[in-house]
């Protein structure tokens, strides 16, 4: 049955979970990249979604109010150096006249703090990838468009690259910024497979469950999570939380 998405009302309840959040839910997929090899199909649980990536000013808050996670205070343990670099202090955001802006430069850890501190968490690998499907089934983005968007996106990262339509579900999943995932190092401890998604392309591509440009385009997104580190801030990686979601029946 197709999975639909919808706003968190009606039968639907969380705990401490954000105003401007969607419900994914429950459904079944089928990866576009098979990270274990036995499974065709995978079953998620309903969950709730942040909308939007979190903003620059959401992270501002969180580290006024959690001064640990300024720059300045974090330990690289928990984050590289370029953590938070372009910002113009400690608790101002480099785009300020932009309080949308998604947050970038941000480490693993720093996103896993910021969502406990909502009551949420980040979603996992396979939550995420789901909330892809979906966005596109909503978006209507045919298999070529889709791919198009990713590689343009791939290609030169920018974050006005699609004319989204505004819809009931999370919003930008696609075309803005690259997204922590919970379990993203998944990738680098498969089993047998270790580092399976950083050997050559034709080495890897084995992992893919068909061999179209839609598949490819996401086997690059699976692709580009193993180069990550927990400790990993770039210009082009961001987050949004998750949240566990109970019927009220």
């Amino acid at each position: 049955m197709k999975a639909l998405i919808t706003t968190l009302a009606f039968a639907l309840s969380t705990v401490a979970v954000a105003a401007d959040t969607v419900v994914i839910d429950a459904g079944t997929f089928k990866p576009a990249i098979r990270l274990n090899k036995t499974e065709q199909n995978i079953n998620i649980a309903a969950f709730a979604l942040d909308r939007n990536s979190v903003s620059e000013q959401q992270f501002a808050n969180f580290v006024l109010a959690n001064p640990q996670w300024q720059r300045s205070q974090v330990p690289i343990i928990f984050a590289d150096k370029d953590y938070l670099r372009h910002w113009q202090d400690e608790v101002t955001p480099a785009h300020s006249a932009n309080a949308d802006t998604p947050v970038t430069r941000v480490s693993w850890f720093a996103a896993r703090a910021y969502c406990q501190a909502q009551g949420g968490r980040l979603p996992t690998l396979n939550e995420w990838e789901y909330s892809v499907q979906q966005w596109r089934e909503q978006q209507q983005l045919s298999d070529a468009n889709y791919a198009k968007l990713v590689f343009s996106w791939f290609s030169n990262p920018q974050q006005t690259l699609f004319a989204e339509q505004i819809t009931a579900g999370p919003a930008g999943l696609i075309g803005k910024v690259n997204e922590w995932v919970d379990d993203f190092q998944l990738l680098l401890t498969n089993g047998d497979d270790v580092d399976a998604l950083s050997g050559s392309c034709g080495d890897t591509a084995r992992f893919m469950a068909e061999f179209d440009t839609a598949h490819y385009a996401s086997f690059l997104r699976y692709q580009s999570r193993s180069n990550y580190r927990p400790q990993s801030t770039t210009s082009t990686l961001g987050f949004r939380c998750a949240y566990s979601v109970r019927s009220n029946k």
